[in-house]
């Protein structure tokens, strides 16, 4: 015989506190003859003679009704013949769920921990018969059937399983234990058996992170499919759990957290920040090791870091960004007992030159110097043009268009700059009184347009409340200094909600606003290039406001490390007609373009930025991190970084078997230890008997037994 639940068993040192209540309640009281009671001494003995046996009776039942609980509780299982007395079922159904999350490649004296999951793996298939129905499950935060059938066929999963390894994704419990509940519910053999073999992090009970546009279809046929008539026999039959943890010793881990790339537009030259997170997980052990970080495959920085225990540190990597396009970064540490959060990955988009057209007369000096200041090797492509002049050539070459001074716009302009910008552009429109026509029909809000000449006084612009977006190169004084200069022309706008508004002067009337116009951007300010209005033109603050306006018109920079593994990728970043994407593994694949005008990808366009509306790319869930590179034909258009969320296991914080089976609701379950033992654990788990529940109603009916003969002694006192 069998214990599953042995603990218990040391209840049975209970089974002593009835007789040594029995013992200390003995009374002995002096005998004093009493010469007319003297006949009544033999009947006195024959009925206390009568009433010790029944008080012995009771004290016999009271131990025996204790001894059996205890046993209840330690869940005795008997084999062997003995077994036979119990029913047993014939062949039974077993579903094996496998944990091949990335917590499962701690790396131990004895190689990773994964390995001895298959082990445990091994050692169940040993117990089972030749004719019971198997699965075997492998799952992180997806599930994967590597086998199923009616038969066992142990060849068949060995060679299935032979390359299976930690994957790079975290865990969800909760999904694998209902596919494997799923899976059962499917068979028609009467016993079932769910095996789940796991760490048992206690961050697998989160369930998955992210988008569900891949998955949300194949959920919904799995929840049709448990809903026929007919499935599972049309029973509701309890499925027995089968917990074996499989964790390894407490030690110390390292995880390269995150990585904060900039929130702006990088420039060639321009000096750029990383702040890198790193989190030590042990919160008994200190850590030292080097940290080096590496920028298109060269070493930029390599330095030694120490943590205390629990500690987070935060390291700022300043380095130069010295050419344009897409850079390649990583941030690495070296290895510890959890390899897969050692490393990050992540990409830096530095512009190139922007080819900004200018549709203005001659007055318009000072706006071309701040957009490309004479002798200076800028990020802006400059062309002006003057109002009357402009061709569909020179709007094809342009990304952005600048409308500024001129003798007032033409209905043929103005319709060629409204196309454009719904297509994809982007365009900088100044208030100006010659420029009312264009304002009312590029702006989707009608704003109402007052143009007046102050007397004395001037207007100012407030300063913000938050710095905004495309002011993010301006400092605290820089927006100060901004507040003071004076406007000689007042300019009252009506009709902008609050919520497009990005600078506004201190009356509360916007100085400067964004909409989005089709497909395309358009930045409205009240900016007037010709000195005599204002004193902005001439300020130090001329040149930066103009060329910050101007990035306003574009989208969010392309930079981060935020795209996870196993979650499908939005990419909102420029792409050809025909988008190609190579994953980190080397495959290539087409992937799927959303928001496309006419059929086609606008070429070399900038998407929207507002959910997954607009054109983007909709990338396939990635299996391992790296770089993700989309080309146009052989050029490379765009590149994102792909990592594991090491926020979800790296802690290595666990459950025991008693509480993942309470959170997964598992109402039937026996938690296995593993060693040398497990094997013979299962076979007695498998093949035995339980009694617990014969042993608890014999514990019953022996209180039952005890309360009848208690009350009859009662009676038997009163009378």
């Amino acid at each position: 015989m069998n214990f599953l639940n042995p603990a218990f068993l040391l209840a049975l040192i209970a089974v002593a506190v009835p007789l040594v209540i029995h013992i200390f309640s003995r009374r002995r009281l002096p005998e004093i003859p009493f010469s007319t009671l003297r006949f009544l001494k033999r009947s006195d003995k024959r009925s206390m003679r009568r009433i010790s046996l029944r008080r012995l009776l009771l004290l016999i039942l009271r131990m025996a009704g204790i001894a059996l609980l205890a046993l209840a509780f330690a869940r005795p299982v008997v084999r062997g013949e003995l077994a036979a007395l119990f029913p047993a079922g014939g062949s039974r159904a077993a579903c094996i769920l496998l944990d091949r999350s990335y917590s499962m490649g701690v790396e131990e004296d004895e190689g990773v921990l994964f390995r001895r999951a298959k082990a445990g793996l091994s050692a169940i298939l040993e117990n089972m018969g030749k004719d019971d129905e198997v699965s075997v499950v492998l799952f992180d935060n997806a599930v994967e059937i590597v086998y199923e059938a009616e038969r066992l066929e142990c060849e068949v999963i060995s060679r299935s399983l032979k390359k299976a390894g930690p994957s790079w994704s975290g865990t969800d419990l909760r999904s694998a234990v209902e596919e494997g509940r799923r899976i059962l519910k499917k068979s028609r053999r009467e016993a079932k058996e769910l095996y789940i073999v796991s760490d048992f992090q206690r961050s697998a009970l989160g369930g998955r992170k992210g988008f569900e546009i891949y998955d949300r279809e194949a959920s919904e046929d799995a929840e049709k499919e448990t809903k026929k008539p007919g499935v599972g026999g049309g029973e509701a039959q309890s499925i027995r759990a089968f917990l074996l943890p499989v964790q390894p010793e407490p030690g110390a881990n390292v995880a390269v957290e995150r990585i904060l790339t900039p929130r702006i537009a990088l420039h060639r030259g321009e000096i750029t920040t990383l702040k890198v997170t790193l989190r030590n997980t042990s919160n008994a052990l200190r850590a030292r090791f080097p940290l080096e970080v590496l920028v298109d495959e060269h070493r930029i920085m390599e330095k030694e870091i120490e943590i205390p225990p629990g500690g987070v540190r935060e390291e700022n990597i300043i380095f130069p960004v010295e050419r344009t396009g897409w850079i390649r970064g990583e941030v690495r540490k070296a290895m510890d007992r959890l390899p897969a959060d050692d490393r990050r990955f992540f990409t830096l988009h530095v512009r190139e030159k922007i080819n900004v057209l200018l549709v203005a007369d001659g007055s318009s000096l000072y706006l071309e110097q701040a957009l490309s200041p004479e002798g200076a090797d800028g990020d802006i492509s400059l062309e002006r043009r003057n109002w009357g002049a402009v061709t569909t050539a020179d709007l094809t070459r342009a990304e952005v268009i600048v409308l500024g001074t001129g003798r007032g716009s033409l209905e043929r302009d103005v319709e060629l700059f409204d196309r454009l910008v719904r297509a994809g552009g982007k365009a900088l429109i100044l208030i100006l009184p010659e420029l009312e026509h264009v304002i009312r029909r590029m702006s989707r809000f009608s704003p109402a347009v007052e143009f007046r000449r102050m007397g004395e006084g001037f207007a100012s612009i407030a300063m913000p409340r938050s710095k905004p977006r495309f002011l993010s190169p301006f400092e605290k004084e820089d927006l100060l200094a901004l507040s003071h200069l004076k406007f000689r022309g007042a300019v009252v706008v009506s009709g902008v909600p609050d919520k497009a508004v990005l600078l506004r002067f201190r009356s509360g009337s916007p100085f400067m606003w964004e909409e989005r116009l089709g497909e395309g951007t358009v930045v409205f300010a009240v900016i007037d290039p010709r000195p005599e209005a204002n004193d902005l033109v001439l300020s130090p603050y001329f040149l930066p406001l103009v060329q910050q306006a101007l990035l306003a018109t574009g989208p969010e920079p392309l930079t981060g490390e935020e795209n996870i593994v196993g979650e499908p990728i939005i990419w909102k970043g420029p792409f050809g007609p025909e988008p190609v994407c190579r994953l980190p593994d080397g495959t290539e694949l087409k992937p799927e373009v959303r928001g496309r005008q006419g059929g086609r990808a606008m070429p070399g366009r900038w998407s929207g930025t507002g959910g997954i509306s607009g054109e983007c790319l909709l990338i396939p869930p990635v299996e391992e991190p790296g770089y993700i590179a989309i080309y146009d034909g052989s050029e490379v258009t765009g590149r994102a970084a792909v990592n594991c969320d090491c926020r979800e296991e790296s802690e290595l914080s666990y459950m025991t078997g008693e509480e993942a089976a309470d959170s997964l609701g598992l109402d039937h379950y026996l938690v296995i230890g593993g060693g040398r033992e497990l094997s013979s654990s299962l076979c007695a788990a498998r093949e035995g008997r339980e009694i617990s529940m014969p042993l608890l109603l014999a514990a019953v009916a022996v209180f039952l037994i005890e309360l009848v003969v208690a009350q009859g002694e009662r009676g038997k006192i009163t009378d």
